[in-house]
């Protein structure tokens, strides 16, 4: 019974964990603005499910799986105090919105102050001295034979690529809920900022029995002389840019492809710092500044480009698709200009509204891929929702005074 009241202790205490507690608190906060901005600004629900609390909960579960077996298995520790120091860091950086949760930042910038007030402002650690290091079977010998700082950036590489590949590469978990504007020369036009907020389940290995000192009931392991314990770590993985001028499929193969190199940077840097451990700091320092140079070049490339989602010359621009909808199963994409409905040419949303209601059962659609490619696609439209393909136009959009 008391290793069941303890397993229920310790999992507790992951849910009372300050960026566990944030990240839901900011999941909620995300999901009110857009049920409001919807109903004020688009009057229509483009994604009616709850995703956010389910991506906060669910995205991270499989990789939490694979990342914990693998920090496990190599033996990679995180003393207490950088665990402290890390959910004072991402509580802080909640402030910058989601852009600077990522671990490639909370991580870092964590290891970096830890390293600096221990060699500057403290000769002993709170808690442990920044080389303890538990000995796994593949780091043996004395210490100086690694670095905390490396261990920190080996789990933040292979964070990093799974959040990339998750927020970047699967185009199916992301929502694109267009944001519009007016232009100097008043025109309107539509932007997509993507804020995929989520959490990774990270077990933690944690050297000696510090976790003792404050809960004596915590469960304290020993291989030979070592001690250890183990700590579940709720790691928010956030992220944010903006597309105005690129496709959002474009800017995620782009972003993706600059966070796999800096990844790869990464990891290189982890395997030089078994022999120069000053290569860990560095490599920290490398891994922050990096994923910042990221976001300005992801910046660099809207800033160069016009707007995409603009007025046509002719036709309707599309700037939301439903999933599941009838424009859905048509594979009619955003950026996509619809020219014709049931043989009438759109010039306003008037023009689609009066094609729609001369074919209550049928509709016949005349498309301008982004490419410039023309293409046709037909579909049935059923009684229960005669009017409704699950399509949004930049025409029919008015702006609302404030916003």
């Amino acid at each position: 019974m008391t290793v069941l009241q303890n397993s229920l202790l310790a999992l507790l205490l992951f849910f009372i964990q300050p960026t566990f507690l944030a990240g839901l608190a900011l999941t909620f906060l995300s999901k009110s603005r857009r049920y409001r901005y919807t109903r004020k600004q688009l009057r229509a629900a483009i994604y009616k499910e709850n995703f956010e609390m389910k991506r906060f909960l669910l995205w991270g579960l499989i990789p939490g799986l694979i990342l914990s077996v693998l920090s496990v298995l190599i033996g990679l520790p995180v003393t207490l105090d950088w665990i402290i120091l890390y959910n004072i860091i991402s509580i802080l950086f909640l402030g910058f919105g989601y852009r600077f949760i990522h671990p490639i930042f909370t991580f870092s910038a964590s290891a970096i102050l830890l390293m600096l007030y221990q060699l500057f402002l403290s000769q002993d650690s709170l808690f442990l001295p920044i080389t303890t290091l538990w000995e796994s079977p593949f780091l043996e010998g004395s210490p100086e034979t690694a670095f905390e700082g490396g261990q920190v950036i080996l789990i933040l590489t292979l964070l990093l690529l799974v959040s990339s590949i998750l927020t970047m590469h699967i185009g199916k978990l992301t929502q694109f809920i267009p944001n519009f504007l007016k232009t100097k020369r008043g025109k309107l036009v539509a932007r997509y900022r993507m804020n995929p907020l989520w959490m990774v389940p990270l077990l933690v290995i944690v050297p000696g029995d510090t976790f003792t000192q404050l809960f004596s009931w915590w469960p304290v392991f020993s291989i030979g002389n070592q001690t250890f314990s183990f700590l579940i770590l709720p790691v928010l993985v956030g992220f944010r840019y903006t597309v105005q001028a690129q496709m959002p499929t474009q800017a995620k193969q782009a972003l993706l492809k600059d966070f796999v190199a800096l990844s790869v940077v990464g990891i290189i840097i982890f395997a030089l710092s078994f022999w120069v451990i000053e290569l860990a700091a560095v490599g920290l320092l490398v891994l922050f500044l990096g994923g910042g140079y990221v976001l300005y070049r992801h910046r660099l490339r809207e800033r160069t480009w016009t707007f995409r989602f603009g007025p046509e010359q002719e036709g309707l621009k599309v700037v939301a698709v439903r999933p599941g909808s009838p424009a859905d199963k048509m594979n009619i994409e955003i950026g996509d200009t619809l020219l014709e409905c049931n043989q009438v040419k759109l010039n306003d949303s008037e023009d689609f509204v009066e094609s729609l209601f001369n074919n209550r059962a049928y509709c016949k659609l005349k498309i301008k891929r982004v490419d410039g490619e023309l293409v046709m696609t037909e579909t049935a439209i059923y009684e229960d929702d005669p009017h409704d393909l699950g399509l949004m136009t930049l025409e029919h959009i008015t702006l609302t005074n404030g916003y």
